[in-house]
Formats: structure tokens, sequence, C-alpha cells
């Protein structure tokens, strides 16, 4: 039987795992968006104005420094933007994966969708509720499904 080797994670500074943790609730429970994004925000997301943030949103929990939400963008209830990707450090087959995801200006996030580390929502495009996106959403674009899928171009 092979030998199990250590998952080792990368050291983040204290000051930022704290930062990170200690907004979450918040940012999950605000009464408004404003708050939501505010909180996030705190958390270290990078979060422009006219931002619309739903209820129990995830921002990468280790990661938030590494989402950007453009301008005018909505992120729907219980959706989730990840930035990391753990999966292969803790399965031995690889390292731990850290990419930048963003969500282009004026894009809409439907309700618990996922959108997975490195990829990049355009600019006006649409992600149907429940959708896992796997990769990059072309501006304009309609996507849906599990993974998703183009269903319109504009």
């Amino acid at each position: 039987m092979a030998a199990m080797m250590a998952v080792t994670r990368a050291k983040r500074p204290l000051r930022n795992r704290v930062r990170s943790s200690l907004f979450l609730m918040p940012a999950w429970f605000s009464p408004s968006s404003d708050l939501r994004a505010a909180f996030h925000r705190a958390r270290g997301a990078r979060i422009s104005e006219f931002v619309e943030i739903g209820y129990f949103v995830i921002i990468d929990n280790l990661y938030p420094e590494k989402v950007v939400i453009c301008k005018g963008a909505t992120v729907s209830a219980r959706s989730t933007i990840l930035a990391h990707d753990e999966s292969k450090a803790y399965t031995n087959r690889g390292a731990e994966r850290v990419a930048e995801s963003t969500v282009g200006p004026n894009a809409f996030l439907g309700v618990h969708c996922v959108i997975m580390p490195g990829v990049t929502i355009g600019a006006n495009a649409i992600v149907g509720a429940g959708a896992v996106v796997t990769r990059d959403v072309p501006a304009g674009a309609i996507v849906a499904g599990v993974p998703a899928r183009p269903i319109r171009q504009a």
C-alpha cells in the first residue's frame, strides 16, 4: 500500500485568516445587499459599487481577495464563488489550485450557482439557477446546467 503523503497548505498570514472569518457571518446574514457587500469587502473580496449580493452567498473562505465582482453585477442567494480547489492536494494527485475568479460588469448569477476557481463571467452574461460554471462565460452569453453550457449568445 502506498504511503500516505501529508497534505500541506500554503500559509496565509494570520491577519488575513482572522479577517476572513470574522466578517463571514455578518456577510451572510446582513439585512441589506449593501451591508452584505461591505462585509465581503471587509473580508478581502474586491467588490465594485452597485453590486447586489444575496443572502448566504459564499465568496471563497480561504482566498476572498482572489474574487472580483465588477460594477452592477448581481450574485443571487446561496451562490458560491470559489478561488481555490484543494481536491488534488487532499487526494495526493497534485497541488492546491488558487486562481482569480471574476464576475464581469452587469453580469447576473442565478440562485444557487457555483463558479469554480479561475473562471471569468463576461459582462452582461447570465448564469442560470443551479449552474456549475467550470469554464469562462463570454460577454452577453446565457449559460445553464451542470456543467454550465451555452443556451444563447447575445
